[in-house]
């Protein structure tokens, strides 16, 4: 399956999968954009807006800290 920026619960699973021991804490955009893009399934040429990127982080930090 081909992900792409608007599945941001597809790619936090697949983030928190690839990376599970990446520190989340004060991630920059630039950094969560590069690990999107490293997904050996992710084929989107778009650049994502700020609300994308928001929701991917926040469903990966709830994957990542369930407890939290």
């Amino acid at each position: 399956m081909a992900l792409r920026w608007k599945e941001y619960v597809e790619l936090a699973d697949a983030l928190n999968k690839a990376y599970p021991d990446q520190t989340l804490a004060d991630m920059e955009d630039a950094e969560l954009i590069k690990l999107v893009k490293a997904l050996p399934d992710f084929h989107d040429d778009s650049e994502p807006d700020e609300t994308t990127l928001m929701a991917v982080m926040a469903r990966w930090i709830s994957v990542a800290y369930p407890e939290d």
